[in-house]
C-alpha cells in the first residue's frame, strides 16, 4: 500500500513538474519602446495563443544594444532602429534568420519603404522593417506666421539660416538630442549631399563650422520632450519626429492651439525601426509567432492609431484613423515622395562604426557648446 502510495506520489510530481515546464516554456520575452504596444494587443494576443508576454521597456537605443552585445539578456523579441543600431548589430551576428515559414504574415511587409530598406543593406532574412516614420519640423503655426508672415510653411531655412533662426530664437527652437536626425539636413542646406557618407571628417568639420553659427539660437536639444515643450510654448518650432508631432497636434486641439507638422521637400528623413529575435532568443518558436501576430494589418493599424507611428503594410492602412490617414505630411503615401526621401548610410564595417562614434562625439560637443575642444 505504501509502495503504491509512493509511486503515485512520484506520478504526480513527474507530471506537475512536466505541466510546469511546459508553462515555464509558454512565454515571450519581449523588450520594446515604451508604450509602442498596447496592453489590449498583449492581452489579444496571450488569449488567441496561451502564450504569456513578458514585456520590458527601454528608452533608447543604446541599452538595447548594450543588453545584446554584453550578456545574454534572454530576450526573445527586440525593436531596434535601423540605422545605425540594426545594421551593424546585423553585422556582428546578433541576430537570429528568420524562419519565414513560421511568419506567413512576411508577405504583408511589402513597398517602397522595405526596398529603401533593402537598398540601405537591410537584411529582410533576419529583421522586420515594420515601423517607420519621418523627422520633420513641428511648430506653432500662429507663432511662425507672427514672424514670417510672407510665408505660408515652415523650412529649413528658417532653422539653419543663421539670420533666420535669430528671429525664430526669442520664441524658442528646439534641435534633436542625436546627429542622425539633423546632419542629413545639415548636408542638404550645405550642400554636401552626396552619395556618399554624411559624417566624413570632412563633411562633420563643415557641420561644426556652421552650427557655432546656429548654436547660440538654440534654446534646447531634445527627442523626448517635443510634445510638452510645444503645448507649455517653451519652444514654438521643434526638429523631429512624426509620431510625436501628430500626438502633439492632437493634444493642441484641447488647448485650442494649433500645432502642425511639414516635412519640406528635398528635406524628409525616413526612420525605420526593425522586428528581430535575437540568437540567443529561449523561446524563438514564440517569438517567430508573435511577430507574425503584429504583422495582421488589423493588429498594425491598431500600433498605428495607438502611437502615431506608421507601419510598413500597405493593407493596413484601410484600418487607421481617417484623420490621421487623410494627413500627408503625417502618413505620405505618395510614391515619389517616398522615393525621395532621405536615410542615412549604415554602418557596415569597422570604419563606419569609428564614424559613427565621431559623429555623435561632435553633435554632444556642439550640443554642450564646447567647440573649443573641437579644433577647427
Amino acid at each position: 500500500m505504501r509502495k503504491s502510495i509512493i509511486i503515485c506520489c512520484l506520478i504526480l510530481g513527474v507530471i506537475c513538474i512536466l505541466r510546469m515546464d511546459k508553462n515555464a516554456k509558454e512565454t515571450v520575452n519581449v523588450y520594446g519602446w515604451y508604450g509602442i504596444i498596447s496592453n489590449e494587443i498583449l492581452k489579444d494576443f496571450e488569449k488567441e495563443t496561451g502564450i504569456k508576454v513578458i514585456y520590458d521597456v527601454y528608452d533608447n537605443n543604446d541599452s538595447l544594444e548594450a543588453k545584446l552585445l554584453a550578456t545574454n539578456s534572454g530576450y526573445d523579441v527586440v525593436f531596434p532602429s535601423f540605422i545605425p543600431y540594426a545594421a551593424r548589430q546585423c553585422a556582428m551576428g546578433v541576430y537570429a534568420k528568420l524562419n519565414s515559414n513560421l511568419i506567413p504574415n512576411l508577405k504583408n511587409i511589402q513597398g517602397k519603404i522595405t526596398e529603401k530598406f533593402s537598398k540601405a543593406g537591410g537584411d529582410t532574412t533576419r529583421m522586420v522593417p515594420m515601423f517607420w516614420g519621418t523627422i520633420g519640423i513641428a511648430y506653432d503655426e500662429e507663432a511662425i506666421q507672427n514672424v514670417f508672415p510672407e510665408s505660408k510653411e515652415v523650412t529649413y531655412d528658417m532653422l539653419l539660416n543663421p539670420e533666420k533662426i535669430e528671429k525664430l530664437s526669442k520664441y524658442g527652437v528646439s534641435f534633436p538630442e542625436e546627429y542622425i536626425d539633423i546632419f542629413p539636413q545639415a548636408a542638404v542646406f550645405l550642400n554636401l549631399r552626396d552619395n556618399g557618407s554624411i559624417k566624413t571628417p570632412e563633411k562633420v568639420k563643415e557641420y561644426v563650422k556652421h552650427f557655432k553659427k546656429l548654436r547660440k539660437y538654440i534654446k534646447k536639444f531634445s527627442s523626448t520632450t517635443l510634445i510638452k515643450d510645444l503645448l507649455s510654448g517653451e519652444v514654438v518650432v521643434a526638429i523631429g519626429c512624426s509620431d510625436n508631432a501628430w500626438r502633439a497636434i492632437q493634444s493642441a486641439k484641447k488647448l485650442d492651439k494649433k500645432i502642425k507638422y511639414a516635412i519640406p521637400a528635398g528635406y524628409a528623413i525616413l526612420w525605420i525601426d526593425c522586428i528581430g529575435i535575437p540568437n540567443k532568443a529561449p523561446h524563438k518558436k514564440n517569438a517567430h509567432k508573435f511577430i507574425n501576430y503584429l504583422l495582421r494589418p488589423e493588429i498594425a493599424a491598431k500600433l498605428t492609431n495607438n502611437t502615431g507611428i506608421l507601419v510598413n503594410i500597405p493593407e493596413a492602412r484601410k484600418y487607421f484613423d481617417k484623420e490621421f490617414a487623410n494627413d500627408m505630411q503625417i502618413c505620405p503615401q505618395d510614391e515619389g515622395m517616398l522615393s525621395e526621401m532621405i536615410m542615412g548610410n549604415p554602418s557596415r564595417n569597422a570604419d563606419d562604426i569609428r564614424m559613427d562614434k565621431m559623429a555623435t562625439r561632435v553633435w554632444s560637443q556642439i550640443r554642450m557648446n564646447d567647440f573649443d575642444s573641437l579644433g577647427e
